[in-house]
């Protein structure tokens, strides 16, 4: 699926930024006794765009954390009944923080970071874009590919 080959690029240049950013941070106050201000802004606003972005990468790929001890023991349709239960339950939930999110974002719009000076509507704009794709993510997973099952080291489909 595109999007998620665009979530990993995405996801990839900001860890890659983030650690040039915190290595010059370093190297500017040990080597040179005067850190940049920008750098720890700038890795603090991508730590919350990777945190965001790579929520709804794992999504579809099945990568959160489950426990499946309910599900062991339910008979197949019981497991498809509560899979759709958590499916809606998620859609309902990211919806709401993609909604309250962007209120959020223009609220806060006004206000410039302190060391990079720019609308602090960029830095929470990762809440409400990140559930969205969230959303999306379990939208295409439930359509494309069933309710994101991940396989384990012994081949099973597990949550």
């Amino acid at each position: 699926m595109a999007i998620e080959r665009l979530l990993d690029g995405l996801l990839a240049t900001g860890i890659l930024v983030m650690a040039v950013s915190m290595a010059w941070q370093v190297i500017g106050r040990y080597a040179f006794g005067r850190a940049p201000g920008w750098s720890e802004e700038l890795c603090r606003f991508l730590m919350l765009w990777v945190t965001m972005l790579g929520s709804a990468a794992v999504v579809r790929r099945g990568g959160h954390l489950t426990v499946t001890a309910l599900l062991d023991v339910l008979p197949p349709a019981a497991c498809s009944l509560l899979l759709a239960l958590r499916d809606a339950l998620m859609v309902a939930t990211c919806g709401l923080l993609a909604w309250q999110g962007w209120l959020f974002a223009e609220l806060n719009g006004d206000q410039d970071s302190a060391a990079m000076e720019i609308a602090m509507t960029w830095p929470y704009a990762a809440i409400p874009v990140g559930a969205a794709l969230i959303l999306v993510m379990v939208m295409a997973a439930r359509v494309l590919g069933g309710p994101f099952l991940m396989q384990s080291e012994d081949g099973e489909g597990v949550l």
